[in-house]
């Protein structure tokens, strides 16, 4: 009798580190029950105890290493920037409900989700809610393409279509459906442009390897402008150096500049074909996004910047050859975020260079010195809806000259 009680201890260990981790995600807590639960059977069994403890051994030293990879940034980040934000948790945003793996790497689900973000118990940075249409992107409330509607020709003089691409910026990370840059173009274009449609196509996390992957897809993506917002990190994630650009479609830059693709970012093949519960698990894996990083993913950051200038050629020269106009919206990162021969000013030259009409819209000199009533919070960086409203006021400056 007295056996069981020990088991019974390890058996509820197992099961709540297994409820932790199928609730976050985590790796670490998976590994640490099933140890656990190896250890219960060992403690019951009469047979092959020897080779269970080497199991036991092996698991209970994975989740130790997931541990210790996963506490790392971590640390790095307090010694680096002090506190950092949090998610609240009674939000429905950012969890495993929130998004799928789609052809395009990473995209929320349909429906309405809460997003809170905390700098600390007491100071909230966000409290929004976002809206998430049928086809898996942001709702810009009066002006979004009715999904009923078949576009026969952009020309029409009914209305005009306005796409915008992009990553969180675009979406509008921590504002309301009604503070983001499409909708904001909405309002103020509808005035100067008459009856139009704005597209909102970013999502958290994604670059122009995505906007340029939906412009060749299947979706009907013809409007009377592509406008894509972009800034240097952006090429990271075009070369998959991200963990969660997991899944995100891949490019190879050819001899001429262009690109051609070159299918999935840091793609084990046996994982995408695993189930989504599976997939979420491995994929959230430290030592997994280790191996990833060793053999799929390019470090030299030259390397990912032209891979990022091939990819913006090859969005301009797409789109041209559909008769349409694509403009850039560039936003510059800190100096000391370029570790190569690039800077901002270079990058753009190059953009330009490629026949792109490329306008600055950092809304400072430079990106260090931003005014705080144009970013949320020292601890989030992205937009607040006054950012929106300016960049969108310079984008109809330029469309009217």
């Amino acid at each position: 009798m007295k056996k069981f009680i020990p088991a019974l201890l390890f058996l509820s260990l197992g099961a709540y580190f297994f409820f932790y981790a199928y609730s976050n995600r985590n790796v670490a807590s998976f590994l640490w029950g099933v140890g656990f639960f190896l250890v219960t059977i060992n403690l019951l069994s009469l047979y092959f105890k020897n080779t269970l403890v080497i199991f036991i051994t092996i698991i209970f030293t994975l989740a130790l290493v997931e541990n210790i990879l996963a506490f790392l940034p971590q640390l790095q980040a307090k010694k680096a920037n002090g506190p950092s934000a949090y998610f609240d948790a009674s939000q429905t945003y950012n969890t495993p409900g929130y998004s799928h793996l789609g052809q395009f790497g990473s995209q929320p689900q349909f429906g309405s989700y809460t997003a809170k973000k905390m700098a600390s118990a007491q100071e909230t940075i966000y409290d929004v809610v976002i809206t998430i249409g049928q086809d898996g992107f942001r709702v810009t409330p009066r002006y979004d393409l009715p999904s009923n509607l078949v576009i026969q020709n952009t020309s029409n003089k009914n209305f005009k279509r306005f796409n915008f691409l992009g990553d969180s910026f675009t979406f509008g990370e921590g504002v309301q459906d009604n503070q983001t840059m499409p909708y904001y173009f909405g309002e103020l274009g509808n005035t100067t442009f008459g009856p139009l449609y704005v597209k909102n196509y970013g999502i958290h996390g994604w670059g122009m390897q995505q906007a340029l992957a939906i412009l060749q897809s299947q979706i009907d993506t013809k409007a009377d402008l592509q406008f894509a917002l972009t800034a240097p990190w952006h090429a990271s994630r075009s070369a998959c150096a991200d963990p969660f650009s997991l899944g995100s479609p891949k490019y190879k830059l050819l001899a001429n500049g262009l690109v051609e693709r070159d299918g999935y970012c840091r793609s084990f093949a046996w994982v995408e074909h695993s189930p989504k519960a599976l997939r979420a698990l491995i994929t959230s894996s430290k030592i997994f996004n280790l191996i990833q990083d060793s053999l799929l993913v390019t470090n030299d950051q030259d390397e990912q910047i032209r891979l990022y200038l091939g990819i913006m050629k090859t969005m301009q020269e797409n789109i041209k050859l559909k008769s349409q106009k694509l403009i850039v919206g560039f936003i510059k990162a800190d100096e000391n975020w370029f570790m190569g021969s690039y800077s901002n000013e270079k990058m753009m030259a190059a953009l330009k260079s490629s026949g792109i009409d490329v306008i600055d819209m950092t809304l400072a000199a430079k990106n260090e010195d931003l005014p705080h009533k144009y970013y949320l919070h020292e601890l989030d960086k992205h937009p607040t809806a006054a950012a929106n409203i300016e960049r969108v006021k310079i984008l109809i400056d330029n469309l009217i000259k």
